[in-house]
């Protein structure tokens, strides 16, 4: 059994390790293909950002004094990493029956890695528009125990997903009032999800990934959320030209209105936005838009390597990608200049113990590989980002 368990090894080693880490640092969203990524050396990520301009600068005349010097301010902002993994899984069953059949073997990884990556896929691309907390949605009480649990949002939230709810004013590192559920089904209709196992009495509160409250990325919605009262350990309140712009399409979503607001950003910011993300209905208000008005200028339609298609849009003097981004708000759009964010992270690489990547689960008959990465996201010149609201056609 050991030979055959150092022969998968081997598989996921050369065959999916290097294929996984690309496409998990790339495929999630159209965003986190186009900022850079830079290697991770140390658990905090600092950042010196510049604002403002150096102040020593002054008009005079012959015999007065020269201008005093006033240099470039900057404000320190710092991040710690954050713990990814994706963990493959596979029966001493399957690696039995697979023992003679190399391509069985194959087959079997194959769809166990499938699955993994798709779960990865769908928590990094969410992630990287959150808000740091990881609430995926507050649930209402139940009268009674259930399996059915009311959610304010379905957004955010898949069949699959392993999740805890926690009671309202739960702390950081507090235990769940409920944990390890999986959901078996979303009712988007209803905003309903149902999970799996005995009915449990639901709290009024909120539900995160397992064991990820508190502990997923800083995400553009620590940008954007102003109920978050510090961005990289900096007060908001106190620095507010680390806050983005914000602004409202009065429910009239038109290039003049993404015109003023990317030359805001550019003209007291200093960013150039080249990426503008748009929630359905903003998307779809958008894209009305365009069929209505010929004039736009489209230079190209853009593919991600993703699968998403964006326009490449002159707005003015300049040009940006407009996108449409599934976990952006449904009725705004948020517009970015993607030079200004890196992803600092280690690569993506299996734990290994005493040489081999698998250890069995306790109590269990399944092998366990985890592909682990640390690391965060950071802007170093969030005020410069865009929020437009009121995006979606009026009711």
């Amino acid at each position: 059994m050991a030979q055959i368990l150092t022969k998968i090894e081997g598989i996921l080693k050369d065959k999916y390790q290097p294929a996984l880490a690309n496409q998990i640092g790339i495929e999630p969203s159209p965003f986190l293909e186009m900022i850079k990524k830079t290697p991770m050396t140390n658990n905090k990520i600092k950042y010196a950002a510049p604002y403002g301009i150096n102040g020593g600068f002054g008009f005079g005349s012959e015999g007065l004094g020269t201008p005093k010097a006033g240099e470039q301010r900057y404000i320190d902002f710092e991040v710690e990493s954050v713990d990814m993994y994706v963990d493959i899984q596979i029966s001493n069953k399957t690696v039995a029956l697979a023992s003679n059949n190399v391509g069985a073997m194959i087959n079997a990884l194959d769809a166990e890695i499938k699955g993994s990556y798709a779960s990865a896929k769908w928590n990094v691309g969410r992630a990287l528009f959150g808000n740091g907390t990881g609430i995926l949605a507050t649930t209402k009480t139940s009268t009674a125990a259930t399996n059915t649990v009311s959610v304010d949002r379905t957004a955010l939230l898949i069949e699959g997903l392993t999740v805890d709810i926690y009671a309202n004013g739960a702390a950081i590192g507090s235990t769940p009032a409920i944990a390890g559920k999986r959901i078996l089904a979303v009712d988007r209709a209803k905003n309903t999800v149902t999970l799996e196992g005995a009915a449990v009495s639901v709290p009024a509160g909120f539900m995160t990934v397992q064991n990820s409250y508190g502990r997923e990325l800083t995400g553009l919605g620590a940008i954007y959320d102003s109920s978050i009262p510090t961005l990289y350990g900096v007060s908001k309140s106190e620095n507010p030209y680390i806050n983005p712009i914000v602004t409202s399409a009065e429910h009239q979503l038109t290039d003049l209105v993404l015109y003023r607001a990317l030359k805001q950003a550019k003209d007291y910011r200093g960013t150039n936005v080249n990426l503008i993300m748009m929630g359905d209905d903003a998307f779809t208000a958008y894209q009305s838009y365009m069929k209505q008005n010929g004039g736009i200028v489209i230079a190209d339609k853009h593919k991600f390597v993703g699968g998403a298609t964006g326009y490449s849009v002159v707005i003015g003097s300049t040009e940006a990608i407009i996108v449409n981004e599934r976990f952006v708000p449904s009725d705004e759009a948020w517009a970015v200049d993607t030079s200004t964010f890196m992803l600092e992270q280690t690569p993506w690489e299996f734990m290994s113990q005493d040489g081999g990547i698998f250890t069995p689960l306790a109590n269990t008959s399944i092998y366990r590989a985890l592909l682990a990465s640390y690391g965060n996201l950071i802007c170093t010149n969030p005020g410069g980002c865009v929020k437009i609201t009121d995006c979606g056609v009026s009711a």
